[in-house]
């Protein structure tokens, strides 16, 4: 009777490490929709304005970026959060954000891009870094996205036991003219460490053994 107890007691606890539902943590991101501007002094038509930066919360490298307020000649659909989108005529939009890597942990960036409707073309990056090292990117074009609207780009990264240094940070890239980013969101989620679910597997093995051998 002790072993079966033993044995339920392990199966249990493997059951619950393995199944158990992960629940990903939302890491803060300043003006993460863009929705914080400077004025928007450059008009574009009825219901449309832009600026030429900088965005608050964000670091620009590079080319000209800035704030945009598009209408409905641009974009088909509802801009993804708000009202607001950031654009890039090359160079970046990065941010640094004050929190580390965890250990045996995923990370999922995603960020919406946009194809204007008058088919302005150009490719785009989007990166997670931990102080200089690029954990895990994404590039592709904005004319493979629906002509009028956004998609929402992600990546996810799962760390290991040893992370690298240095604060997290995002860079969003724009190779040409234009892109449009919306929507910045990051999460983490905790992953079981292999070392746990080995030693667990092993205990319940062992009191399989025991168990069988009675």
């Amino acid at each position: 009777m002790k072993f079966t107890t033993i044995f339920a007691f392990l199966s249990i606890l493997v059951l619950g490490f393995t199944t158990a539902p992960a629940f990903a943590d939302n890491i803060t991101i300043q003006n993460a929709s863009f929705e914080t501007t400077n004025p928007l002094t450059i008009p574009c038509g009825t219901g449309c304005a832009y600026n030429n930066g900088p965005i608050p919360g964000w670091t620009s490298t590079g080319g000209q970026q800035g704030s945009w307020q598009p209408s409905s000649v641009y974009f088909s659909s509802a801009v993804p959060d708000g009202s607001i989108v950031a654009y890039s005529n090359g160079g970046l939009i990065s941010q640094t954000l004050g929190v580390s890597l965890l250990a045996n942990t995923t990370y999922t960036l995603s960020v919406d891009i946009g194809h204007r409707l008058d088919g302005l073309v150009s490719d785009y990056a989007i990166a997670l870094l931990a102080g200089d090292t690029v954990l895990n990117s994404l590039a592709g074009s904005n004319g493979l996205i629906p002509i009028g609207t956004f998609a929402d780009e992600s990546f996810s990264f799962t760390s290991g036991a040893n992370v690298p240094s240095g604060s997290l940070s995002i860079r969003l890239s724009s190779i040409g003219t234009q892109s449009d980013f919306d929507n910045v969101r990051l999460t983490a989620t905790s992953v079981a460490e292999p070392g746990s679910l080995t030693l667990l597997a092993a205990g319940l093995g062992l009191a399989l053994f025991v168990f069988r051998r009675r």
